[in-house]
């Protein structure tokens, strides 16, 4: 049976609609996970849910303690991961036992959030194409979120703000479940600085979501 509607928006509430595993928005695209399965007598409680996206979903429910090579996620590192992600969301940049992911106030005199994500080839299901991944460490403002869906698959966009003026968005991209990659634009060295102009050209559903405006000089 699937959890009572109000466990499964308490759920919802808590994770913000992302995934507790991977941190990305998941919007309607979102999975309310049996942490440990009804078949394995796990209840419909709010203890035994997980907020994830479908990605992170299609890889909670393989568990195999006896089969190490390419074990997916067990019941207790799933919990630490809802268990961190939600209190990261409840103290409004970070789990207390994690004090570094917080960096002390900028000049605007309110403190600035350390952002981590992935960038490259995060996962792939194709034998020509192969996973190539590194961490980016990045300190800015999270303003705005998006996700598209066409015939080509799934993405999801992150815009911040940087406190020099200028905005980093990170994509992330799902080529029809077959593989997935993403990147940091407006990162050096393999990208230019995003300037507002750059940003209403090239992502204006992000722009727009985030309130931001052109001005335009006569």
């Amino acid at each position: 049976m699937p959890f009572p509607a109000d466990i499964r928006e308490e759920a919802l509430v808590r994770s913000a609609r992302h995934c507790c595993v991977c941190h990305q928005a998941a919007g309607r695209d979102v999975n309310v996970h049996h942490i440990v399965q009804e078949a394995d007598g796990g209840p419909n409680t709010l203890e035994n849910a997980i907020v994830l996206c479908s990605k992170c979903h299609g890889e909670a429910g393989h568990y195999n303690p006896r089969h190490p090579l390419g074990t997916k996620y067990s019941p207790s590192e799933l919990r630490r991961h809802r268990d961190e992600w939600w209190a990261y969301r409840a103290n409004g940049y970070a789990p207390e036992h994690k004090p570094a992911d917080f960096q002390e106030p900028l000049g605007s005199g309110r403190g600035v959030p350390v952002h981590r994500r992935e960038v490259g080839v995060l996962w792939s299901h194709r034998a020509d194409i192969a996973v190539a991944k590194e961490t980016v460490e990045f300190e800015a403002r999270l303003l705005a979120e998006d996700r598209t869906e066409d015939q080509s698959g799934v993405r999801w966009m992150e815009l911040f703000a940087r406190s020099d003026g200028t905005f980093l968005v990170y994509v992330e991209s799902n080529h029809r479940c077959d593989w997935g990659d993403s990147f940091l634009d407006g990162a050096p060295p393999d990208h230019d600085p995003l300037r507002l102009d750059d940003l209403h050209e090239r992502y204006p559903s992000l722009a727009t979501a985030a309130g931001l405006q052109r001005l335009r000089r006569l």
